[in-house]
């Protein structure tokens, strides 16, 4: 019993920390993003974590990661996107709902706040 709680445990810390890498990667990303003047507004925010996303979840084997990893039950319905009709829509919604979600992930409003400061 205690080897597969011990199993269970590594298991949850990995995907723990595959959610953390995914949150990493998104943040750096939009950040070097905001610093080259790709993102100026909630606008282009918004459009950079589509474009990211969509970049992530072309291929099925990766996209069946993504749901994998992140325990994301492709039958269920999404609130926003509805139901996923293959891997890439379901694990598009996985994304969205951790990038969301996640309190370490860069917000629109934290770079408006360097913003506005530099334009002070």
């Amino acid at each position: 019993m205690v080897y597969v709680s011990s199993i269970l445990t590594n298991l949850t810390n990995k995907n723990n920390m595959y959610k953390d890498n995914i949150v990493q990667d998104f943040s750096e990303e939009a950040w070097l993003s905001f610093h080259q003047g790709e993102i100026n507004d909630d606008d282009d925010f918004y459009n950079f974590k589509h474009e990211w996303i969509d970049n992530k979840v072309i291929y099925t084997h990766e996209a069946k990661e993504i749901c994998d990893k992140l325990n994301y039950d492709v039958f269920q319905e999404h609130d926003i996107f509805g139901k996923a009709k293959d891997y890439s829509q379901a694990s598009f919604s996985a994304l969205y709902d951790l990038l969301n979600e996640d309190d370490d992930v860069v917000r629109w409003d934290e770079m408006d706040e360097v913003l506005n400061e530099a334009n002070e």
